[in-house]
């Protein structure tokens, strides 16, 4: 049985008579405190789920009177609309990448339901583009298919934080991964590729998975790269269940080092921490450093 966020649950009817429950007989169930309490420290006890993610999609099939640059379609030209071919993910504690495609009819809703379920155990999704491109995407082919997801799942974008704190040559993931040195994307025959998994052909389909798969790969060692020099979209020591003064990146709240005072133009002071488990430098309020004080 699960339990809403507002710690109640009604049955629907179908499950009410499956149950062998009359549907006008419902009862309404609660949690007391304790079982209230104990649901959320087992959740906090867990470590944060975080999955990479890549999605291939598949081009639009259309009309055109002529090819070039500024040119003007309605959708009525649309032969076959755009679909997802693949998506790949990975856990971050885990090795393994794995991968969902598309039916032998071209059909993506099969893969669409099971990511779903997949995404939505995810504490953070974290894909390049993601924001922009990939979430975007799979939301659009969900409400197509009137699939069920999330109205917003927390995310970190590479791209988004390549571009706000770095100046790489450009800001590709390739391009990224080459530059610091963990890897590069694999390389593929172009277009062709899509057409081929287009016309059903089963070896372009593999060949378009293990071109995804290596990207999940990239994606990975890129963040890992990156973790260090940029602010994080989910503080792992609160999650955990620690202070808001612990180490964002490990959740470390005990091996900390106070590196310096850091005041602004309004007079408001924080502290710059250093954690010794990982060596991550992350500021905290003047508040939370009193905090970590009184507990030693």
């Amino acid at each position: 049985m699960k339990v809403n966020r507002d710690n109640r649950y009604r049955m629907s009817d179908k499950t009410a008579i499956k149950i062998g429950v009359e549907p006008n007989k419902q009862k309404r169930y609660s949690l007391n405190w304790e079982q209230t309490q104990r649901y959320f420290d087992l959740k906090m006890e867990r470590p944060v789920r975080r999955l990479f993610f890549d999605i291939e999609t598949s081009p639009m099939i259309l009309y055109s009177w002529r090819i070039g640059y500024n040119i003007s379609l309605n959708y009525d030209n649309v032969i076959d609309d755009w679909k997802v071919i693949c998506i790949c993910y990975k856990w971050e504690d885990e090795d393994e990448v794995k991968h969902l495609t598309w039916d032998e009819k071209l059909n993506d809703k099969t893969m669409l339901e099971e990511f779903i379920k997949i995404a939505n155990t995810a504490d953070e999704m974290i894909a390049h583009n993601g924001d922009r491109f990939d979430i975007k995407k799979i939301r659009t082919r969900c409400i197509y298919h009137r699939i069920p997801m999330f109205p917003k799942y927390r995310s970190l974008d590479t791209l988004k934080k390549a571009r706000g704190s770095f100046s790489f040559p450009n800001n590709k993931l390739d391009t990224i991964a080459k530059y610091l040195g963990v890897g590069a994307k694999l390389e593929h025959e172009g277009f062709s590729l899509w057409k081929k998994c287009m016309n059903g052909d089963k070896k372009a389909l593999q060949d378009m998975v293990d071109y995804c798969e290596v990207d999940i790969i990239v994606l990975e060692d890129v963040y890992l790269t990156m973790q260090h020099y940029i602010k994080p979209n989910t503080h792992i020591g609160v999650h955990a269940g620690n202070g808001k003064y612990s180490c964002p990146i490990c959740g470390n709240d005990e091996n900390l080092i106070l590196l310096k005072n850091d005041v602004t133009e309004k007079g408001t002071v924080s502290r710059v921490m250093e954690c010794d488990n990982c060596g991550h430098n992350y500021n905290i309020s003047n508040s939370s450093y009193r905090h970590f004080l009184k507990l030693f």
